[in-house]
């Protein structure tokens, strides 16, 4: 298949100056005016809105001065490939998690705390600045602005570590690229308007067939209209709000209804545009398992509650029956294993071919198999190594970077097949994982140390890039672009990113102190280290805790379980991945949403057909585009105005 080839100088250059945009408006439309999260969702809402702005200058006003000055479609998808990783780098995935966590353990400390003396003591000085008038003027602020000399070493350690991150994840997904989009044929839902939108207009005319759809400028319209509306209400109080279609919705609590009905808490009635064009996407055995599944998940709850499990905790401490947590955990790991086993034949196959250095298929990847298997292994060996001159167990740390990469590899999936905007790791994470595992003191204090330091990567996943990376290959491979140059694309972003958005949050919180600005990112964030400190130190476990490690293996074993049912009966309607995202932290506002979707999408296909269902899928598209295009438009105004906390999709 010939491929088109977009990593042009002009490309390069949009890209750049984007990323580099996306690196310091991310600082100040999240951390300064506490605005919708601008890079917590595929596409990225900041970046999705960036990238319209650039193919509403070249590819309308100026194409029709002359066509010459349009971006070809390559060049617009590296422009979009950047634009998504910058968005994450600039956000939670590294700045914004990264410099309050590191230093938190420091500004926190207190001589009430009986660990901090032997947490502090036994952190490497190269991993974080020390100095109390650094690590204070970082949370209150400073008259002498950034104490650059202090943060240039951790910085540089913590870039090192996170590039061997990003080299991983590329090769994991240049390995499970042609199993997924190939051989499984995975959805891809979240790839479906970005590519609408590059798809190039035929000769004559200015623009394409997406936008020269009736059906999706309503869509479009509606969604945009009603999200506007909605953020007028900031703005003029007096003026009603429409509830359901506020970030959280309706809320409706169950307490009155008592026991063991009370046990279902709080359901939420929302209804988001971008939801149900999204849901509309799916097969409808993934979005029937997604809502269907969020209730089983509450009815889960009424059980244990009418049985007396409602009470139930655990020895390591940090959750309770359900055990939401644990039962993610498992189910996470056991998605992993499962696209692991289903692509163990060509996995085996390109394992062999990389370490060996055979010649293979493999031009069209987004790394050579060679490169793809060396690659990962000798960043995850320079993981290990790294955190061992950290100070932890070489076990240790191996176990603690497999269940990481455990839980991205499935979160890629997960995003891949179920197109869910919002994901997030199991509450029961790595380091957890190990508290269940390993007593107290069956590990020396360095260890504990570097295990609660490495929350800076295990903590909070929401936005690493692989999921997102997927998605962008996934858009090149049905262009017939070229997925090599996606890599060289998401190189340069990320060199460019990384200083800008270091430099553009300390500039903030050193300005404006990083508890005033947020606080989230710089008190629950910055705290979680020592809070895990606490938690292992005070409670020293005296044995391994079976009952967490069990409930985690409860939720593999019903993951596997439900995929063996979906493998061999047709007519088995609960697709797995729906409870492996039944108790991510987004779906309580979501289910509604996604069972619309289902509804619409059911009924079309049943009354209409499918020649109905293609004829309104724009109608879906432009919801999502006109959500997303709300958003930006209010985050361009309250960063005029000032406004704060105005939040319409996250």
């Amino acid at each position: 298949m010939k491929r088109e080839f977009g990593l042009t100088w002009r490309a390069v250059v949009i890209g750049v100056l984007a990323s580099a945009f996306l690196g310091h408006w991310s600082q100040y439309s999240e951390l300064i005016i506490h605005g919708t999260q601008i890079s917590l969702t595929y596409p990225p809402i900041g970046g999705f809105f960036v990238f319209l702005c650039i193919y509403a200058v070249f590819n309308v006003l100026l194409k029709a001065l002359r066509s010459s000055f349009a971006l070809r479609r390559a060049e617009l998808i590296v422009v979009f490939t950047m634009i998504v990783m910058a968005s994450g780098i600039a956000s939670i995935d590294l700045a914004q998690k990264l410099i309050p966590m590191i230093a938190g353990p420091y500004y926190y400390a207190t001589d009430e705390k009986t660990y901090s003396e032997a947490f502090l003591s036994t952190i490497p000085d190269w991993m974080a600045p020390s100095a109390p008038e650094v690590v204070k003027g970082l949370y209150e602020g400073s008259v002498y602005g950034v104490p650059w000399g202090a943060w240039l070493t951790p910085l540089a350690a913590w870039s090192a570590f996170t590039l061997a991150t990003y080299v991983l994840m590329q090769s994991l997904v240049t390995v499970f690229r042609r199993q997924w989009v190939d051989h499984e044929r995975l959805l891809f839902p979240l790839a479906a308007v970005p590519f609408e939108v590059i798809e190039e207009a035929r000769q004559g005319r200015l623009l394409n067939s997406f936008f020269r759809n009736g059906f999706m400028w309503a869509g479009l319209g509606a969604a945009f209209i009603l999200h506007f509306y909605n953020g007028l209400h900031a703005y003029f109080t007096t003026l009603p709000e429409i509830e359901m279609a506020s970030l959280m919705g309706k809320r409706y609590a169950t307490y009155t209804w008592g026991r063991p009905w009370s046990a279902i808490g709080t359901v939420y009635f929302a209804f988001h545009p971008i939801i149900v064009g999204l849901s509309f996407l799916l097969t409808r055995e993934v979005s029937f398992g997604l809502w269907a599944f969020y209730w089983l998940a509450r009815l889960e709850t009424v059980f244990g509650t009418m049985v007396g499990l409602d009470g139930l905790g655990i020895s390591a401490g940090g959750d309770r029956f359900p055990f939401a947590g644990h039962q993610t955990a498992g189910a996470y790991l056991a998605l992993a294993g499962v696209s692991i086993w289903l692509a163990r034949r060509p996995l085996s196959r390109i394992l062999v071919a990389g370490i060996a250095f055979q010649r293979a298929e493999d031009s069209d990847e987004p790394l050579s198999y060679r490169g793809a298997v060396w690659g990962g292994i000798l960043s995850f060996a320079f993981m290990v190594g790294w955190c061992v001159y950290a100070g932890m167990a070489a076990w240790v740390a191996a176990l603690i970077l497999l269940v990481a990469f455990g839980y991205v590899l499935a979160m890629t999936r997960l995003v891949s097949e179920a197109g869910m905007p919002w994901m997030a790791e199991p509450n029961w994470r790595a380091h957890d994982i190990l508290r269940a595992l390993a007593p107290f003191n069956a590990l020396p204090q360095t260890t504990w140390s570097a295990v609660a330091m490495l929350m800076a990567f295990t903590h909070d996943m929401r936005v690493c890039p692989m999921p997102r990376v997927m998605q962008s290959l996934k858009i090149s491979d049905q262009s017939g672009t070229s997925n090599r140059e996606q890599t060289w694309a998401l190189l340069i972003a990320t060199l460019v990113t990384i200083p800008v958005a270091y430099w553009a949050l300390l500039e903030a919180a050193y300005t404006h102190g990083g508890v005033a600005i947020n606080t989230y990112r710089f008190i629950s964030l910055a705290r979680a280290g020592d809070r895990f400190m606490e938690q292992v130190s005070l409670g020293q476990l005296k044995h391994t805790d079976w009952l967490s490690l069990g409930l985690v293996s409860y939720g593999a074993m019903k993951l596997v379980v439900l995929t063996v049912l979906r493998t061999n009966y047709l007519w088995w309607p609960l697709h797995p991945i729906g409870y492996a995202m039944s108790y991510i932290v987004y779906l309580p506002r979501e289910w509604l949403s996604v069972f619309i979707g289902w509804l619409c999408q059911t009924l079309l296909l049943r009354y209409g057909g499918f020649n109905s269902f293609s004829k309104l899928r724009p109608l879906f598209l432009g919801l999502i585009v006109g959500a997303m295009l709300a958003a930006g438009v209010w985050l361009i105004i309250d960063g005029f105005t000032g406004l704060r906390d105005h939040k319409l999709l996250y």
